[in-house]
């Protein structure tokens, strides 16, 4: 799988990825995958099911000029909520040009595109003013702030909860409340 946009190159982690991806880890996803090895083995698997209702998927964000890894950027089950989500890192280098925002929008209209789901999800730390808007700037709408159990850390935190319709499901809301996202 692979998208090309304007600036980006979004595609599948390989395992010749894993110097630059290393860079991207924070201490938390170390810690329970053991090394970075570790966890970008266990995204590298989950690229046979491509399950994002029942798993996750994470693919790099390479920059089009340079090859370079940027981040990851991907959508998968929330743990808590059940619902398919996005989920972004940029590297700090990267940040405040309008790179993830870039990303988001990619990687949302694929979902949408190959899975069978109404709408997608996105957290946000509330604190994570930054994050907030790019989800906002991609047309993600916000719903309510969650209190979440954060489970590489066993603690709870208050979240901004987002969601991005898709244009039948946004219709379907005129006459419906709840929408519940169901695999294909």
């Amino acid at each position: 799988m692979e998208i090309i946009t304007e600036r980006l190159v979004i595609r599948e982690l390989r395992e010749s990825d894993h110097p630059e991806f290393e860079r991207t880890l924070n201490d938390v996803q170390k810690t329970c995958f053991g090394s970075g090895k570790g966890f970008l083995n266990w995204l590298i698997s989950q690229y046979s099911e491509m399950d994002i209702i029942n798993g996750v998927i994470s693919f790099g964000i390479f920059e089009k000029a340079t090859g370079k890894l940027m981040g990851t950027v991907g959508a998968g089950k929330h743990d808590d909520l059940n619902e398919p989500e996005i989920f972004y890192y940029l590297l700090a280098e990267y940040r405040g040009y309008g790179f993830a925002s870039e990303a988001v929008k990619a990687v949302t209209e694929w979902a949408l595109k190959k899975y069978n789901i109404p709408y997608l999800i996105g957290t946000v730390a509330v604190d994570n003013v930054k994050s907030q808007h790019v989800l906002e700037r991609c047309g993600y709408q916000f719903i309510a702030i969650r209190s979440l159990l954060v489970h590489a850390t066993n603690e709870r935190l208050d979240f901004k909860y987002y969601r991005y319709y898709t244009t039948s499901a946004r219709r379907e809301l005129s006459s419906s409340a709840v929408i519940q996202c169901s695999p294909k």
